[in-house]
This record gives structure tokens, C-alpha cells and sequence, in this order.
């Protein structure tokens, strides 16, 4: 079966590439081994359930598709979740599972799904994963592997929920790139205390996704001075539309906002400044912003694959140019009480980007909080002083 993409799942299908491969990955750290036979029999009971998600990339004339494969996604073994993300060569499965002697790793081209739907589906992994260790698990608001594939988790959500006469386009600035010598990408991960966290946050006022942020525009402006630039300073940060328009698809359905740092000397105006810009993040917001793609999308459908594949890269590039950095925070993270106890912590990293140095994202599970950065600088000074600073008491 071939299941055509969606808007973003059409972009990052056109950019694939080794130089950009477009992948990010939500890991799970447990407090006891991995048992490999156990973990390969529940993927293959979550891929028959979610067969959206068992596919390789096509590509037909008009429009780039995923394809569903019969045959088994087999699990790899690796030594670390800090090992830096693998291009999916042709003909592949286009999500891994990767395992080593305490964590469980799932990695996936963006054209399958977003962060929010590889987070549920990691953690309906572990659920089943459980079970199959004589567990017994409430899975309720999760996914079921006894249950059939469900048509509503595989619609095109963008198509459903997009109303053509709104639109609201943006275009990329020259903005500040922090100076660096490029590097083979590496990830970094910053484990935090989530209740220490939030309270510093409430102290100033702003949501741990606004403090964060406010950290890390903080050292961008530091880095800045010492260069002498006078460019803004922008953050990509992706917003999860199911928020604002409910549904139960689980391939993409995230837009984004690029927030601008405010030109302040002082922390906690920076902070209110992004609230600011937060706030006005609202269901007409979100509609006009996937409206607009989607009439692109509309307008293009006739167009050739070669010549829409060439058109999607030029206006990513002038995205791309837009943006100093990017930001993705998956929350809070809550598992069934049953296994809850058995998990160290969550971890969430984004694909390396071009002429991009820094990648942030973060994700929550009881009281640990981490803060992972995908970076291809060799000098990582900022990373740390990110990380001291939120780590400060």
C-alpha cells in the first residue's frame, strides 16, 4: 500500500539526503538490561499494528509516498544514544529501533511522523515490551498492540484541518549564526531535575520551554558580542496542532513559530519577551500557517516530482536562512504506574541541519528532565555554558 505524504512529510522526503538527512529520535533509559529477544518480538507486534510506520520511501511522478513493507524491521544494536544519526539509504525501512544494554532508541525519517507520534508509539513499545515480560499494564491512552490498525491514526491531518482561504507566509531574514568549524555532528544530553527546573522557571514568570529558551538566546547574544554582529537572533520552535485541533493521527501534524530574541541587556525582560510571542500562539494562528503550505501544496500538485523536489529545497533553503537555532520540547512524558519506576529517563534529539550548528530538544518523565543538543560545531563552549546555567543552583 502506498500512502501518499503530507506537507512536511513532502519536504523532508525532497531533502533527504546524506548531508541532511531530516531524522530525529526518541530514546528510552532503563534501570535494568534490555533483553533483545523480548524487545524484537514487541516491534514486530507495534509494526503490524502501525503499519503507517513500516515503510520505505517512493517516489512517483507527481508526489513522494511511503510504501508499507511486509517484511520485518529487525532491531540494531548500538553503544550509545549519543552515536550521531545514519542516512536511510533507498529501499530501507524508514524508522529503526536501536538497543543497547539499557536503553531503547527509535530513530525515523520526519516524512513518517512527528515528535509527539514517535513518542507515543516508544512508549507503547515499552508497554508491550513489559507485557511480554508477565507484566500487567493499563494501556489506556496508548497504543494497543492486540488491536487492529485504526484508519483515523494514518489520515493527513494538514489536508483535514486546513481551510485554503486563510494563509499567513513568512519570509526567511539574514539572521545571526553563531561562527564555527564544522564538525562530524555530535549529541550532547543534559540530564536536569524537572522540579528544580520549573521552579526557577515560575520564579521568573514562564513556562520551562520559555526559561530554556531564554538561556540559550542568552548565550547566542553573549557569543555574539564577542563577534561584533548585529544580526537578530531567531529559534524555530515546532508547535503540536493537536493542541488546538484534536486528532488521532499519528503521522505529522506540527507547525512551528519562530520567535525572535528581544534586544534586552537584561534576563528577565528576554523572558517576558518570549512569553510574549508565545502568547500569541492560538488556533487562527496555527490554521493560517498550515493553510498556507497546504495551498502551495494545492497549487504544485499538477508539477513534476523532479521540478517540485527542486522548488521544495529553494524554499527550505529560504526558510533555513531565517533561523538561528531551533528548539523542540515534547513535555511531559507520563507512563502507566506499572512501569513508570522502571525508567531513568527519556531523551529526545533532532537531526543535524545544514549551515545550523545547534539543535535543542527536550523532553520530561517524572522528575528528570533532558535537554539534548545536536551539534556539527567542533567547539561546544556553548553548549556547556547552556547547560551550566540551567544547572546552576
Amino acid at each position: 500500500m502506498k500512502i501518499k505524504l503530507d506537507q512536511l512529510g513532502q519536504f523532508y522526503a525532497a531533502v533527504n539526503s546524506e548531508v541532511d538527512p531530516g531524522t530525529f529520535r526518541v530514546g528510552i533509559h532503563l534501570k535494568e538490561p534490555v533483553v533483545p529477544k523480548v524487545l524484537q518480538e514487541a516491534v514486530n507486534e507495534l509494526m503490524k499494528r502501525l503499519p503507517h510506520m513500516n515503510v520505505r520511501k517512493y517516489s512517483g511522478f507527481l508526489h513522494y509516498y511511503n510504501e508499507t513493507l511486509d517484511k520485518p524491521l529487525t532491531i540494531e544494536k548500538e553503544n550509545a544514544d549519543t552515536q550521531p544519526f545514519r542516512y536511510f539509504p533507498k529501499g530501507s525501512h524508514l524508522l529503526r529501533v536501536l538497543y543497547g544494554e539499557r536503553h531503547v532508541t527509535l530513530e525515523v525519517l520526519h516524512s513518517v511522523c512527528d515528535g509527539r507520534s514517535l513518542a507515543m508509539a516508544a512508549s507503547s513499545l515499552l508497554i508491550r515490551y513489559y507485557e511480554r515480560m508477565a507484566v500487567t499494564v493499563s494501556k489506556e491512552g496508548f497504543i494497543d498492540c492486540d488491536d487492529r490498525p485504526q484508519a483515523e491514526e494514518s489520515i493527513d491531518a494538514y489536508a483535514q484541518h486546513a481551510d485554503l482561504r486563510k494563509s499567513k507566509s513568512a519570509k526567511g531574514e539574514d539572521v545571526y549564526i553563531p561562527k564555527y568549524q564544522a564538525n562530524d555532528a555530535k549529541i550532547i544530553t543534559q540530564k536536569m531535575n524537572l522540579a528544580v527546573l520549573k521552579s526557577k522557571a515560575n520564579a521568573h514568570g514562564v513556562t520551562i520551554s520559555e526559561y530554556i529558551l531564554t538561556h540559550i538566546f542568552s548565550e547566542f547574544a553573549k557569543q555574539r558580542e564577542k563577534e561584533g554582529v548585529k544580526k537578530g537572533i531567531t529559534c524555530s520552535v515546532p508547535i503540536d496542532c493537536r493542541s488546538f485541533f484534536p486528532s488521532k493521527s499519528l503521522r505529522n501534524f506540527v507547525s512551528h513559530k519562530l520567535v525572535k530574541m528581544p534586544e534586552s541587556a537584561g534576563f528577565a525582560e528576554v523572558a517576558q519577551g518570549i512569553k510574549k510571542q508565545f502568547s500569541d500562539i492560538s488556533a487562527d494562528y496555527i490554521q493560517a500557517k498550515i493553510s498556507e503550505t497546504e495551498r502551495m501544496v494545492c497549487f504544485a500538485r499538477f508539477v513534476p516530482l523532479f521540478i517540485k523536489k527542486w522548488l521544495i529545497r529553494r524554499v527550505g533553503s529560504s526558510i533555513s536562512a531565517g533561523r538561528s537555532t531551533g528548539f523542540s520540547n515534547l513535555g511531559l512524558i507520563k507512563l502507566p504506574q506499572e512501569i513508570q519506576d522502571k525508567v531513568d529517563m527519556y531523551t529526545f534529539a533532532i537531526g543535524a541541519e545544514p549551515d545550523i550548528p545547534y539543535q535543542f530538544a527536550c523532553v520530561a518523565i517524572g522528575d528528570a528532565l533532558t535537554l539534548t543538543t545536536t551539534t556539527t560545531a567542533k567547539d561546544v563552549e556553548i553548549i556547556k555554558r547552556i547547560n551550566e546555567a540551567l544547572s546552576a543552583e
